[in-house]
């Protein structure tokens, strides 16, 4: 069948097929796209869910894909300072600004997404100073193709900072649990936590290695305890008060008895205590010797003179000793009741002893302020209403509190008082002596002058300040030109000569006159006094003096030569008148009566004396003149004795004087001039016979030394009464040579002349009641 447009049914058919085909597949398509969309929507679902699920989670992660590709969110990017834009695991790198993940963390990544290796996890990523640690856990997907994710990244830092850290995961906890772990094992002090049963839960190493346990498992299972278990009150009491409790406790370690200060605190409430001991044997054996210390001090304090107080901090007496208890007349009894500062000061003051104050309470005030206020040692003077007088200083004390120290001054003062007066005293005499004195220091400065040395040298009171220098005074003396310039050798010389500290003197003339003795005297602390003494006076009469011996000493120069001239003189007509006599008496010129006679016997007695007489005149002149010069030769004293004595025995017969000798054989030998020796003994022999009574004894006695020979020569009766022996004992003490009854004294001295000459020397003594004893000692040799 045909259609009017042509169409036949069979292609009708097609098209209705066609068309029916069409609409079913249209509807088919449109039955799966909207399972499609569901299913989207519920992937959609699925992956809102997922991300909320991630977003949820305190870690960051980063999805690896095994060709290194990375892909994350901006917060992963942003813990790990790298820009959002990348997105291979090689950019993770760091960069010189330490931003980024270490090479070596990246390349043990990369390992195990490459060769599926085992990667360590977590990853712990040290980033510096100051910034917390970056701990990566790598998380393996199950999928292996490569347009999937192969693994996941989670990022978080650790609990560096556990108390602003809002978020807190498993891996930093269990980090954070790690690190107080080992801190909790490398504490050095034992530490342990007991449980409600007062039994160990936890322990530390120092505790394992404490107690000799093996490990911290092994020290829980025996319960091996660092103390003894015996008192628990201080764990029961840090539960019942929920504070810590200290007590001291002593153990044994590696064989040692060691101290420990311990101390329990509580943790929680279920009756946890946490102790830590603290090895304090080094304190308390500081301590002990600290006690010690401290008593050795007060023991040492004790016994000093001074008085002493030590306050403690609570302005107690802590210690006092006897002196102190001596100086505040406070009962011992009260002292040691730990009395109060202030009450002390109040006993003292009912005690009168302390200083008068006119505000007593406001002086009370500032003494105990110095518990708060005083950092340097404080001195003040104490004056006593008894007084005396203390030096007081007050000193913080090292251990707290207050040390005060009591000096008794009061004899110093005394002293210091007397020497100054004594000073002023010294200073008023020396301003009024005469004398000029000058003290220059060891350094040569003028340390002391009076106004006597100033006047003396004309030194203005300017010249005298500033230190004046000694070699100043001595150029100022010669510029001054106040010294005649031939008169400046002491000067020049005195600053060798207080160089040298020796004492000097000498005399300086100066141009006005004034004639100064000077001396230098060294002192005991180094300096030197200078001393001027005006002797102008004294100057001109010595020098008058001087001249006066000058001319008795021409005089007597002239006597001598006059008398040796008359001597001389004399001899020639004594000869010859003595010739003439001696001619008449041998009736040479014939006979005479026996009256004329007896007048020439009398003529020649008369002239033989004044022969006598002017020999011994002449050697005396010779002697005094110096022009006697003795021969000096081995005499022997014995002999020379004799025969001086045999000389004067016709003497002695005379005038009825019996003469005796005792002259020793022992007496030896002397160093003399043999005819002067003779000659003395002969004059002392009889000289002695004119001061003895007719009829009566004259002695010769010598005796010896090894270094002299003593001749002495007396009577027993002189005649004389006691007032005219002493008169005649004191005349030849004198130096005059009295005469005797029958003699002009020229005998005596005559032999002392010739016996100094012989470095010996004479005296006149008396002897029993009425005799005398003219006796001399002359040595043995002759000294040089």
């Amino acid at each position: 069948m045909e259609f009017a447009s042509g169409l036949t049914v069979t292609a009708m058919a097609v098209l209705f097929a066609v068309l029916l085909t069409w609409f079913g597949v249209s509807l088919y398509a449109f039955w799966r796209a909207g399972r499609m969309n569901d299913r989207a929507q519920s992937l959609q679902d699925l992956a809102d869910f997922l991300d909320s699920m991630i977003k949820t989670d305190h870690r960051y992660p980063i999805w690896l894909w095994p060709d290194g590709r990375v892909q994350a969110d901006a917060g992963a990017f942003s813990l790990l300072g790298v820009p959002e834009k990348i997105t291979n695991l090689d950019d993770l790198a760091s960069s010189t600004s330490g931003k980024g993940l270490p090479e070596e963390t990246i390349q043990v990544i990369r390992d195990g997404l490459e060769t599926g290796c085992y990667v360590p996890s977590p990853l712990v990523i040290d980033r510096g100073r100051n910034k917390a640690r970056l701990i990566i856990d790598i998380q393996w997907l199950p999928s292996k193709e490569m347009r999937w994710p192969y693994a996941i990244m989670w990022l978080e830092e650790a609990l560096e900072n556990p108390g602003i850290k809002k978020r807190r995961g498993v891996r930093a906890l269990e980090l954070r649990l790690k690190d107080l772990t080992r801190a909790f094992n490398s504490l050095p002090y034992p530490v342990w936590v007991r449980g409600a049963d007062n039994s160990l839960v936890e322990v530390n190493e120092s505790y394992v290695e404490a107690v000799d346990g093996i490990s911290a498992e092994d020290v829980l299972d025996k319960g091996l305890e660092l103390f003894d278990r015996g008192k628990y009150a201080s764990l029961q009491k840090a539960r019942e008060t929920g504070h810590s409790v200290r007590e001291r406790r002593f153990g044994v370690i590696a064989g040692q008895r060691r101290a420990f200060a311990v101390t329990k605190t509580p943790l929680d409430a279920e009756g946890h205590v946490l102790s830590i001991a603290v090895d304090v044997t080094g304190e308390e054996e500081a301590l002990s010797e600290l006690s010690r210390v401290l008593e050795s001090q007060s023991e040492t304090l004790n016994r000093l003179r001074s008085p002493v107080a030590i306050f403690g901090p609570g302005q107690t007496l802590r210690f006092y000793n006897s002196a102190f208890a001596r100086l505040s007349h406070v009962s011992e009894d009260i002292l040691s009741s730990e009395i109060s500062h202030s009450e002390l000061l109040d006993a003292m003051r009912d005690k009168r002893r302390l200083p008068e104050q006119v505000n007593f309470l406001q002086w009370k005030v500032n003494i105990l302020r110095q518990y708060t206020t005083l950092l340097e040692p404080f001195e003040e003077m104490w004056h006593l209403p008894d007084g005396s007088a203390h030096r007081v200083v007050t000193q913080p004390h090292p251990l707290g509190g207050l040390l005060i120290l009591f000096e008794d001054v009061t004899d110093s003062l005394a002293l210091e008082r007397s020497y100054n007066t004594l000073i002023a005293v010294q200073q008023e005499t020396l301003d009024s002596m005469r004398e000029g004195i000058a003290v220059f220091g060891s350094n040569g400065l003028l340390q002391f002058s009076n106004p006597a040395f100033s006047e003396m040298w004309g030194l203005a009171e300017a010249d005298l300040k500033g230190d004046m220098h000694l070699s100043s005074f001595v150029e100022r003396v010669i510029e001054k030109q106040i010294v005649e310039h031939s008169q400046t050798g002491f000067l020049a010389e005195l600053s060798s000569l207080v160089a040298e500290r020796k004492h000097a003197t000498g005399r300086i003339k100066q141009r006005l006159g004034p004639v100064l003795d000077c001396a230098l005297v060294p002192m005991p602390d180094g300096g030197i006094m200078l001393t001027q003494t005006d002797i102008t006076d004294t100057f001109k009469v010595e020098q008058a003096l001087r001249e006066r011996s000058s001319a008795l000493e021409a005089a007597d120069r002239l006597k001598s030569e006059f008398i040796m001239s008359m001597s001389y003189e004399l001899r020639t007509p004594l000869n010859s008148i003595m010739g003439f006599a001696e001619m008449l008496d041998q009736r040479i010129f014939g006979d005479m009566t026996d009256q004329q006679q007896s007048y020439i016997k009398n003529i020649l007695s008369a002239a033989d004396q004044l022969k006598k007489l002017i020999s011994d005149v002449l050697d005396l002149a010779v002697i005094e003149a110096g022009e006697v010069s003795l021969d000096f030769i081995e005499v022997d004293v014995r002999d020379a004795m004799k025969e001086a004595a045999d000389l004067v025995q016709e003497l002695a017969r005379k005038v009825n004087i019996a003469l005796t000798l005792d002259c020793p054989d022992t007496v030896g030998h002397i160093m003399a001039d043999e005819l002067r020796l003779k000659q003395t003994f002969y004059n002392m022999v009889s000289s002695m016979l004119n001061f003895a009574r007719y009829g009566g004894e004259v002695f010769v006695k010598l005796s010896s030394t090894n270094d002299s020979v003593s001749v002495s020569v007396g009577n027993q009766f002189s005649g004389m009464v006691a007032v005219e022996r002493d008169r005649l004992i004191e005349t030849f003490e004198m130096g005059a040579s009295p005469g005797g009854r029958r003699a002009t004294g020229l005998d005596l001295s005559l032999a002392r002349s010739i016996i100094k000459m012989h470095q010996g020397e004479i005296r006149l003594e008396p002897l029993d009641a009425e005799g005398l004893v003219l006796s001399c000692v002359l040595p043995r040799v002759q000294k040089v």
